[in-house]
């Protein structure tokens, strides 16, 4: 149960009452949501983000924690005669890829406070709990996935340059990734040196070779049905009015309904994450992204605490949000990542 020093932050016995429920950490005084409060915050997390919520995620046991990366590449099956009526003996071995996804956690931190009449006037322990887990977890789920999408440790910021305090923490999945990019993206030039040319080819041109440049193997493993097109909003605006513009029942249906939209059978999911201005400054462009989602990993090592920090003279109590997490692809081949300029986004709509 939560110690005395926790309790004693705390003034209001509904959100003692709350506090109760938690664990303590007796070394560091930090309230450690319970199992039913850590799924809670897990699930206010991830329900709202796009790619987060595809993902797949594991709670970690260890702060480094290697995930299943497995797969046998190249063919396997081999003439099973050395020579007429001889059984062959000498088979070549096939070639399994233990390529090593690993979960490395780091600590990120969040700080929130409640003034003392906002929580006697309007907070009841439900809604109280509801504020520490579900309203703080969304906030927290959007950073999460932020990080997780365009984590960068070789990313500064500011003047002087100094470690950026979220996106500088971790690596995440497009640094990992295969990275395309259209002309201006590569060059800032309209020469065709670039892997796509937006201008021609428009969006269902980046797709193709989006699609293309997956590598053979997953098309062989019978995977492009689990891929996912995980797009920003310009993209998703300019591919609806792409079908919208065709005489089709699809293109009716584009105007009239929202429906999930497919290219070639694949899904194609708006993400919010990538509409970010500072993520985007982060990756340098404005990307796009075709994977497998089970691929993409993000973990959380073992607990999330909750420390309360009671300020007498301004009747308020701090909250801070602690957790360590990591983020990692099972195999990073599997991200294709398409790179436009953001004056080549804007003009798509």
């Amino acid at each position: 149960m939560v110690n005395e020093h926790i309790l004693s932050q705390l003034v209001n016995e509904n959100e003692k009452e709350v506090f109760k429920t938690m664990r303590s950490d007796m070394n560091t005084a930090k309230a450690l949501l319970n199992e039913e409060q850590f799924n809670q915050f897990i699930h206010a997390a991830t329900i709202n983000q796009t790619i987060l919520n595809d993902a797949s995620f594991r709670r970690m046991n260890s702060m480094s924690q290697v995930v299943s990366s497995t797969k046998i590449t190249g063919r396997v099956l081999q003439n099973g005669y050395k020579s007429t009526n001889v059984t062959q003996d000498s088979l070549t071995e096939a070639d399994v890829d233990f390529g090593k996804a690993e979960l490395v956690a780091t600590k990120l931190k969040a700080k929130t406070s409640i003034l003392d009449d906002d929580k006697e006037d309007n907070i009841e322990r439900e809604q109280f709990e509801q504020t520490l887990l579900s309203m703080m977890g969304e906030a927290v789920g959007i950073d999460l996935e932020a990080v997780a999408v365009f984590g960068d440790t070789s990313y500064t910021s500011g003047s002087p340059a100094t470690a950026d305090p979220l996106f500088s923490t971790l690596d995440g999945w497009l640094k990992s990734g295969t990275v395309i990019k259209s002309d201006l993206a590569n060059d800032s030039t309209d020469d065709n040196d670039g892997d796509f040319d937006l201008q021609t080819g428009g969006v269902v041109g980046m797709f193709d070779k989006m699609i293309y440049t997956m590598p053979a193997a997953y098309r062989q493993a019978n995977l492009m049905k689990d891929l996912v097109f995980y797009v920003p909003f310009e993209v998703q605006e300019a591919y609806r009015s792409y079908l919208m513009d065709r005489e089709t029942g699809l293109g009716d249906s584009s105007i009239l309904n929202a429906d999930q939209l497919r290219y070639k059978g694949i899904p194609v999911k708006y993400a919010p994450v990538l509409d970010a201005t500072d993520g985007r400054t982060v990756h340098g462009n404005v990307p796009s992204i075709l994977t497998v989602p089970e691929f993409l990993w993000y973990g959380v090592y073992k607990d999330i605490s909750v420390e309360p920090k009671r300020i007498v003279e301004a009747e308020n109590t701090e909250y801070y949000y602690r957790i360590r997490c990591d983020a990692t692809t099972q195999f990073a081949d599997s991200v294709i990542v398409a790179d436009i300029t953001a004056a080549e986004a804007a003009a798509l709509l």
